[in-house]
């Protein structure tokens, strides 16, 4: 599945997304839309859903703060 489409479709099944495709791409999702728990379950699925490992020095980056930068870290683990 397209990693951006995959990502979409698992943060809007937790909340609802009412943004365009531009503003998803420039998305803080850790700000305000998960809590410490879906976090977890979150990273759990991307590991999952596309076969890498998010090591720490990947989760704490500026990177893994918008879903643009989310979708570069995982294109690298690819």
């Amino acid at each position: 599945m397209e990693i951006k489409k995959f990502l979409w479709n698992y943060l809007n099944d937790v909340k609802p997304l009412k943004m365009s495709e531009e503003e998803f791409l420039n998305y803080r999702y850790l700000d305000n839309h998960l809590d410490s728990f879906e976090i977890i379950q979150f990273i759990m699925a991307i590991e999952e859903e596309f076969g890498i490992k998010l090591e720490p020095e990947d989760t704490e980056s500026e990177e893994f703060r918008t879903i643009g930068g989310l979708i570069e870290i995982i294109k690298r683990k690819l």
